[in-house]
């Protein structure tokens, strides 16, 4: 899997894959639900990447601890891409 892709879980919910990041040689994914006609919703989740048999599937995160320590990686990871974007800008 990798971002920009969206994926259907089990329950056929909808996930737009928005950031990917590795820690600890662990894949997680920082996704927005999509609604029928593929809006993204109010609705964020961060999963893991899983390996079972040969195929790749998400597990939801849900260590409360764990997931804030991915998240502030993601975090960082939208901080920095921003400011590259304005210094492109900058030296336009």
């Amino acid at each position: 899997m990798k971002k920009g892709t969206i994926v259907t879980l089990d329950d056929d919910s909808e996930y737009a894959l928005l950031d990917e990041t590795i820690v600890n040689n662990q894949k997680f994914f920082f996704g927005v639900k999509v609604d029928k006609d593929g809006n993204p919703t109010t609705s964020y989740e961060v999963f893991l990447e899983v390996l079972e048999d040969g195929e790749y599937y998400l597990d939801t995160l849900e260590d409360g601890d764990y997931k804030q320590a991915i998240l502030i990686d993601f975090t960082n990871n939208y901080l920095n891409s921003v400011q590259k974007y304005v210094d492109e800008k900058n030296n336009q």
